[in-house]
Parts: structure tokens; sequence; C-alpha cells
């Protein structure tokens, strides 16, 4: 094809999913990464859109900025775990906040039976998560 009738930007990643509707966390705390704060602070500016920027004002209004933990060989909010099935297959799975969560694109909420299954684990611990058996072989925070 050629390069005339494709757009610039096809190579570039898409942009992250916006969740619409988050409730801020009333029995937890409303945990975020610091980068999921800046990214939505930096949101909040550029959103024209007045029920997105409250939503988001509500969040941070509350948030709880969560920096990795001192031990970052043990599963915690914020961390990155890459698992690995019996068929060698391999997921990646960010632990974040409520309103940072995009299950579609691996970052699930601290609250989630999957980050609660993988917390405190360490690299090659079996974890027995809702899709069966897998096993830790990567933390990254």
């Amino acid at each position: 094809m050629s390069k005339a009738f494709t757009k610039e930007d096809d190579d570039a990643p898409p942009p992250p999913a916006i969740r619409r509707g988050v409730p801020v966390p009333k029995d937890v705390p409303n945990y975020v990464t610091a980068g999921g704060a800046l990214a939505l602070r930096a949101e909040l500016e550029a959103t024209t859109d007045k029920e997105r920027a409250q939503e988001i004002a509500e969040h941070l209004a509350t948030a709880v900025i969560m920096e990795p933990p001192a031990d970052r060989t043990r599963v915690g909010f914020g961390a990155t775990v890459t698992v690995e099935d019996e068929a060698g297959k391999r997921t990646k799975y960010s632990v974040v906040g409520a309103l940072e969560a995009s299950p579609k694109d691996g970052a699930i909420y601290f609250q989630t039976p999957i980050a609660e299954a993988l917390h405190d684990a360490q690299v090659g611990d079996s974890v027995t998560l809702p899709r069966g058996d897998v096993e830790v072989i990567a933390i990254e925070y």
C-alpha cells in the first residue's frame, strides 16, 4: 500500500482507555500510583468534558499516592507482574487504583480477585488465578 493512503500515526500506541462512571472507593483508601496521579492531573487539565473533569477531580481529592515499596521482590500495589501458565502463555498485570484500572490492557484494580491472588507473591511462586495456576516470572515497579 502506498504511504499516501496511511496515517502518519499508524504505528503509534493506542491512547489509554478512559473508564467512566468509576466511583471513588468508599470502604478502602483511594490508592493511585504516582504515574497514574500524573496522568489523571494531565487529563483533568486537558479535558473539556465537564462530567469527566468532575469524576477525575473527585478521585484526585481523596487519592492516596502510593510509591513503590522498599521490598520490590514481592507483588504489591503498583507492581507489573508477568505470569506464565502451564501452556507457556505469558500475561502481564499491573496492580493499580480504581480509576487507573483498564482490565483489557492488563491494569487491574488492587481489590480484584487476580490482584488479591498475586499480592505478596515472589518470582518463582505458583499462584492460582481464576483462569488456573500460573507461575510468577517477573515483578517490576
